[in-house]
């Protein structure tokens, strides 16, 4: 076997090897480090307009992903929609569970009518403010990207 074909083989080898090496390193980085979510509460009387259900899509809000570091395990962002804390609107926060994603109609001892109270679980930074829709937008994106990465080195060689 001439050297030229040997040697373009064994960096071929190699480029392969860098690009696994990459992803397995991004994945242990990824799951050490703690989780971001958005963390607010409608019923919160300081900043009660800051955690609609909808707040990505009327404005930018000045709430930014919050570290859960201070959660134990926490490994997932929840999104709360519906009636809780005596009140009707959304609450955000981290958790150690996966609570699942559904909705059910509840009423309440007293109330006259059913609310509809939904359950969001995600476990990307920040993935409890947009709505999944826009989540799996950027996983398709950075998928994308990297097929296009791997097909650019395959055809080098």
């Amino acid at each position: 076997m001439p050297k030229s074909q040997k040697y373009r083989g064994t960096e071929t080898k190699m480029k392969q090897q860098l690009v696994l090496g990459a992803v397995f390193l991004m994945a242990a980085v990824q799951s050490t480090t703690a989780i971001s979510c958005y963390t607010c509460n409608t019923t919160d009387s300081t900043t009660p307009f800051q955690c609609s259900e909808w707040f990505e899509r009327f404005d930018k809000p000045d709430l930014k992903p919050v570290d859960c570091s201070n959660v134990y395990g926490a490994k997932f962002c929840i999104k709360h929609i519906g009636r809780f804390e005596d009140g009707i609107g959304a609450k955000r926060y981290c958790s150690s569970r996966d609570l699942g994603n559904y909705c059910n109609y509840v009423r309440n001892p007293g109330d006259q009518i059913e609310y509809r109270s939904c359950i969001f679980t995600c476990d990307t930074d920040g993935c409890n403010g947009a709505s999944r829709q826009s989540t799996l937008s950027t996983l398709a994106i950075v998928l994308l990207a990297v097929a296009g990465l791997w097909i650019t080195f395959q055809r080098q060689h």
